[in-house]
């Protein structure tokens, strides 16, 4: 079985770009309950950057699903221009997997996804742009787009916060101690993070057909994936559409996330009719690395249908005469 450390860098065309993905765990079974779970990952990371204790756990969860991971364009070893918008980031996606999905096993017609931070960006513009593709989703360390204003102001980081994740030099240890606020005894965890995803590939890369490891994103791509993020933030219209969004979605998040407000988490989570929401103490933006067993288990969970389901949502009304 294919882990974060061994998985083959593989790569499809679509609209012109080369995409690089990773197939990641066992062959998808022929079982419509299980389709491949697709991983986004944050601001200027890489398929190279993914934690193996998340990626390898969900791989391994009893679940029985692939799991793939994914270069948006421009970034890590996928080819063309990073997109202004997370529209365009979801546009590339929705073209990859149109490709993608035929030469998978078992007929797979639909992925279930997992966005981390921009990565839960993608995943909500992904589902209200092309629904048929997404079956479950799990949104982690995120937020909705501008809100609308009013009880619910979209609460943005600190610009000291900011500033160290968005510099033009990437800063490891600045990622991390946005990630794993010090203040909750996050300094010794975040170490550790960066250790095991800077430390996974290294006995693959640039060896046997494999290409270089793929840190985080510099240069003229970083200006337009910070275009798009701050574009996204300011955008009411993803968030007006929330409520019409009838899947089944977890959303977890820290309880001091200093990169995307835990509160705006919660709202996000308070907008989508079929949400489920979780808190993780004493934890921030890297909660998902920090609790990576119980977060594998809670996902895994989740994916196999053994949470508690609404009995009606927005846009399902219950047949006259049932309460």
């Amino acid at each position: 079985m294919s882990t974060q450390e061994t998985a083959k860098t593989l790569f499809l065309e679509a609209d012109g770009t080369q995409f690089a993905y990773r197939l990641i765990g066992n062959q998808t079974p022929a079982n419509s309950d299980s389709p491949p779970l697709l991983l986004l990952n944050h601001y200027r990371s890489t398929i190279d950057l993914w934690d193996p204790l998340v990626v390898n756990g969900l791989a391994t969860s009893g679940t029985g699903r692939q799991v793939i991971t994914y270069d948006y364009a421009g970034i890590g070893h996928s080819s063309g221009e990073v997109k202004l918008s997370i529209k365009g980031f979801a546009a590339d996606l929705i073209a990859f997997l149109l490709v993608l999905l035929p030469t998978l096993a078992g007929n797979v017609t639909n992925v279930d996804v997992l966005g981390f931070s921009v990565g839960g960006y993608v995943a909500q513009q992904l589902v209200l742009d092309a629904p048929d593709l997404v079956g479950k989703l799990v949104l982690s360390g995120t937020g909705p787009s501008g809100s609308l204003g009013g009880d619910t102001p979209h609460r943005r980081p600190m610009a000291e916060v900011q500033s160290g994740i968005m510099s033009p030099t990437p800063d490891g240890n600045a990622t991390s101690d946005a990630f794993f606020p010090s203040f909750i005894g996050g300094r010794d965890i975040g170490q550790a993070w960066l250790g095991r995803i800077f430390s996974a590939r290294a006995g693959i890369a640039g060896t046997n057909g494999e290409p270089p490891f793929a840190s985080f994103l510099t240069g003229p791509g970083l200006l337009n994936m910070t275009q798009a993020y701050l574009s996204w933030d300011a955008d009411s219209l993803p968030y007006a559409l929330l409520q019409t969004i009838q899947k089944d979605v977890l959303v977890t998040a820290g309880s001091n996330d200093l990169v995307v407000a835990t509160a705006n988490s919660f709202e996000l989570a308070r907008q989508l009719p079929r949400a489920k929401f979780f808190m993780y103490p004493s934890s921030g933006h890297g909660h998902l690395f920090q609790y990576a067993n119980f977060y594998v288990q809670q996902v895994s969970s989740f994916l196999r249908g053994e949470f508690p389901e609404p009995r009606a949502s927005a846009g399902a009304i219950l047949p006259l005469g049932r309460s």
